[in-house]
């Protein structure tokens, strides 16, 4: 059974949700603290934390992740389209943590008590919050496949079938950014957005070309007309 081809105004919702993934991921990658870099023990570390734009950058990465589920989900059909909402449900207690408990850790450290700090292993490297974590981005990176096969599937032949295949890969790189020096994840953060981008501005074509008749449609309309006046 083939997917079913989106409607206009799922395809319009679908741009509106993945542009705005790309841009609040990267706001989250380019505007989150990184004092904690070389180690969550230290005063650099402490200060990043208690920021107020520790707590504002993250929660753009969790709405984020929010959109970009949302998104998948409208691309795929069937068993595979709830991938995506699982995923990010999975992800979220972790990114709660990260953001809130974090936060008052450092805010604690600076006010008096660095002893405090020593808690940002155990909040980080809880087994079950980090096991949750992993599969839920593993869940939404199958989620992104699935969606860029999808949609390839529903606008094959065309130039907008490979459309999300960038974006499917770049967001099937989220866990490993994890692991890359801060220029680094600020370079992936704009990557992740310039595929964003993509994706809806396709997106956005393709509602707008199956709005109309097709090319076909109006030739065949006229041909008629052409008929009698001759």
């Amino acid at each position: 059974m083939s997917d079913p081809k989106p409607t206009p105004v799922s395809r319009r919702s679908s741009a509106v949700l993945v542009a705005a993934a790309g841009v609040l991921i990267a706001g989250y990658l380019v505007l989150r603290p990184y004092g904690d870099a070389d180690g969550g023990e230290t005063l650099a570390a402490a200060e990043a934390f208690s920021s107020t734009l520790w707590i504002a950058s993250h929660l753009a990465g969790a709405a984020a992740l929010v959109s970009l589920a949302a998104f998948w989900s409208l691309q795929t059909s069937g068993p595979l389209r709830w991938t995506g909402p699982v995923g990010v449900a999975l992800v979220l207690p972790y990114y709660g943590a990260e953001t809130f408990a974090l936060h008052e850790i450092g805010a604690r450290a600076l006010a008096g008590d660095p002893d405090v700090l020593d808690l940002v292993a155990a909040v980080r490297d809880n087994p079950a919050a980090v096991a949750l974590f992993a599969v839920g981005l593993i869940t939404l990176a199958v989620a992104g496949i699935a969606a860029a096969i999808s949609w390839r599937r529903a606008h094959r032949p065309g130039r907008a079938a490979g459309a999300l295949l960038p974006l499917a890969v770049v967001a099937a790189l989220f866990l490993p950014q994890f692991f890359l020096p801060p220029a680094g994840r600020m370079a992936y953060g704009l990557v992740f957005a310039a595929a964003a981008v993509y994706a809806a501005i396709t997106a956005a074509s393709a509602g707008r070309d199956t709005t109309g008749p097709s090319p076909v449609g109006r030739r065949s309309a006229a041909e008629p007309s052409r008929v009698r006046q001759g």
